[in-house]
């Protein structure tokens, strides 16, 4: 019996010898290791570094001595975010985790103005939409007109959801047209988005390509991944639409459009779009922190990059804030005029 506990406590012993070979020692967390760590990890997955012409050892450079002698973790934080500002893309991001306290970093981006209203549109064109919200409220809807029906999708945050657009829908069953409002839409779940664009498919259709990457130059990246919308959810709505865009809408919001414009019937007014659409991963640094970068190039159905671009709509009309003032949306008045003639 004696020999066999010797036997048992040798092998427990070996095997929390291996396990802790296995595990190796925690990750180091002084500000140099984070630093090079965080570098490192944009170094082989960001996936912009040659698009926007930028030399990622150079701006590394730049900012390490600061971040070293940083003299408090705010201060750190701070050397990290102006590092990823110089990417200029919203999809990068730092939280920082102190004492009671958490700070959010998100890079600067080089937008251009937008005037939107969403209370004055409700107000003056669908007044029951701002009191008549599907489900969770994610959409807005009413009648714009006799035969054309109005949804307001403000974000696209959430998951889970898309299912409202079909209670939207089955409430609107004299709509023959339909305008579907994202000005302003920052982006959010893009499975939402996709999903949502379904109920207006009319078969599947490839709308874009993703690629990752996918090596360590900065020019590596996968062959093109093809993205479809396809048909789904209770409710369809097959007659002519009109998608709203202005410069506010981004990320998630643009896979909104990019999937809507394959259909025929679907018409873009409004502004370009914003122009932001790397698809953020998030990563966590061995200190608690974590960051966001963008993992891939996304491309229109004709392989062009639309990063820093935006989409243009087929038709273009901007709003002024003397508009807005005055009680009127020339993109909604262009849309109810694109409408009436459909529906003649």
């Amino acid at each position: 019996m004696r020999t066999r506990r010797i036997v048992a406590f040798c092998l427990v012993a070996v095997s929390a010898a291996c396990a802790g070979d296995l595990v190796g020692p925690p990750p180091a967390t002084d500000r140099a290791s984070l630093f090079d760590t965080v570098w490192r990890e944009f170094d082989l997955h960001y996936s912009f570094f040659q698009l926007k012409g930028i030399d990622w050892a150079a701006v590394g450079a730049r900012h390490r001595a600061a971040a070293l002698a940083a003299t408090s973790d705010r201060a750190f934080a701070d050397e990290l975010a102006a590092m990823f500002a110089e990417l200029r893309d919203p999809h990068v991001s730092l939280t920082a985790f102190g004492p009671g306290s958490t700070v959010r970093y998100i890079a600067p981006f080089d937008t251009i103005p937008t005037h939107f209203s969403e209370r004055s549109t409700l107000t003056r064109y669908v007044p029951n939409a701002a009191t008549t919200a599907s489900g969770a409220g994610h959409i807005r809807y009413g009648m714009a007109a006799p035969g054309v029906g109005y949804l307001r999708i403000a974000s696209f945050l959430g998951q889970g959801w898309s299912g409202e657009v079909d209670e939207a829908l089955a409430a609107l069953p004299g709509a023959t047209s339909m305008i579907v409002d994202i000005r302003g839409n920052g982006g959010g779940n893009r499975n939402v988005a996709i999903e949502i664009a379904g109920r207006f498919a009319d078969r599947t259709r490839t709308f874009g390509y993703l690629r990752y990457r996918s090596g360590s130059g900065h020019g590596d990246f996968t062959d093109y991944v093809t993205q479809t919308v396809d048909p789904q959810g209770t409710r369809k709505f097959s007659g002519p639409v009109y998608v709203l865009t202005n410069r506010g809408d981004y990320s998630s919001a643009e896979d909104f459009v990019l999937a809507m414009r394959v259909r025929p019937q679907v018409t873009i007014v409004g502004d370009t779009t914003g122009g932001a659409s790397g698809g953020p991963i998030v990563r966590e640094l061995p200190n608690g922190w974590t960051y966001e970068l963008s993992q891939w190039i996304e491309y229109t159905p004709d392989k062009q990059v639309f990063e820093g671009k935006g989409l243009a709509p087929d038709i273009q009309v901007v709003p002024t804030v003397a508009t807005f003032a005055a009680g009127r949306d020339p993109v909604v008045d262009q849309a109810l005029g694109l409408a009436a003639a459909a529906n003649r």
